[in-house]
């Protein structure tokens, strides 16, 4: 090949390159690769953005994990809305704090308000633990079948009021004592004249026996009494869809209107709440959580009426 022709081709050859330089195709060193769309060439290699990593590590940057509550008082740089999660919170287990208020940055100065701890978790997973955690309050009593059983055995349909029966056994009683009295003095008449007055020892065996059927009565009444009970319905009931904020009131209409003299319970999550109020004579019962109630948490109430 002549000198030429090479240098004729080399001379396409640079004309070529030149041509494609100019190419929008080309990714040009000078411009930093902002002629490459961002978003296609992240998605292409399957990596996040800045923005998105910031996104995913934020919570990190908020939280922090100690021992106990001494390593909690001891962090420095605290923000408003920081988490910490203390393993042994004094008894061994472990309790999860938001920081709520910052003076000076340092846990010593902070306030932190406990938002979770081991026990809610414990106690909210078995009935069992629900069921000891209720009975252990005060005048709080088990329930069982062999109660249950007792109550079936009343077949009474309407109310009954105990103090009626009371009165009504009184006066049988009463009148059984009146009649005793009178049946003995015409025994004694009649004895004094036997001779003259065997119709009146007559009436008199008469009226003995009346007093006695009177005074049998008035001890089946009075039995009769002793072994009745008001009568009561026991019912529960489950809410959902409810909202509040946090540690406000938040209230629940009830089907029936409770029972005067017992107990309403009502349990969040599965958790009992300490903090109940109902008036008597309305249906509506209100409760004061530490959380925020939400939509999808479930309320039960159970009561009587």
């Amino acid at each position: 090949m002549s000198e030429f022709i090479k240098i004729k081709q080399i001379e396409g050859l640079s004309a070529d390159l030149a041509t494609r330089a100019l190419d929008a195709q080309v990714v040009k060193i000078a411009n930093n690769l902002s002629d490459v769309n961002a978003g296609t060439a992240r998605t292409n290699l399957s990596i996040y953005s800045k923005t998105e990593v910031d996104a995913l590590v934020t919570g990190a940057k908020n939280a922090f994990n100690v021992a106990d509550t001494t390593a909690r008082n001891a962090l420095t740089g605290l923000k408003v809305t920081d988490r910490v999660f203390v393993n042994d919170d004094g008894d061994t287990k472990w309790a999860l704090y938001i920081v709520t208020a910052v003076t000076t940055g340092t846990g010593s100065t902070s306030t932190f308000k406990k938002i979770a701890d081991e026990d809610l978790f414990t106690n909210a997973l078995t009935a069992a633990a629900v069921k000891a955690a209720y009975e252990s309050n005060a005048d709080t009593y088990a329930f069982n079948g062999t109660y249950k059983g007792k109550l079936d055995k009343i077949t009474v349909t309407g109310n009954v009021n105990l103090d009626t029966i009371k009165s009504t056994a009184d006066s049988a009683l009463a009148n059984a004592a009146t009649a005793q009295t009178t049946a003995n003095s015409a025994s004694t008449a009649a004895s004094n004249a036997q001779s003259t007055a065997n119709s009146a020892s007559t009436a008199a065996s008469s009226a003995q026996t009346t007093a006695n059927n009177a005074a049998t009565a008035a001890a089946a009444a009075q039995t009769t009494a002793n072994g009745k009970e008001d009568s009561f319905t026991e019912t529960t009931e489950s809410f959902t869809g409810i909202s509040g904020a946090a540690g406000t009131a938040v209230a629940v209409t009830l089907t029936q209107t409770p029972k005067l003299g017992f107990a309403i319970d009502v349990f969040f999550n599965g958790v009992r709440v300490k903090n109940v109020t109902n008036t008597q004579g309305s249906r509506n019962v209100s409760f004061n959580v530490p959380y925020i109630t939400e939509t999808t948490d479930d309320v039960v109430v159970n009561y009587s009426y």
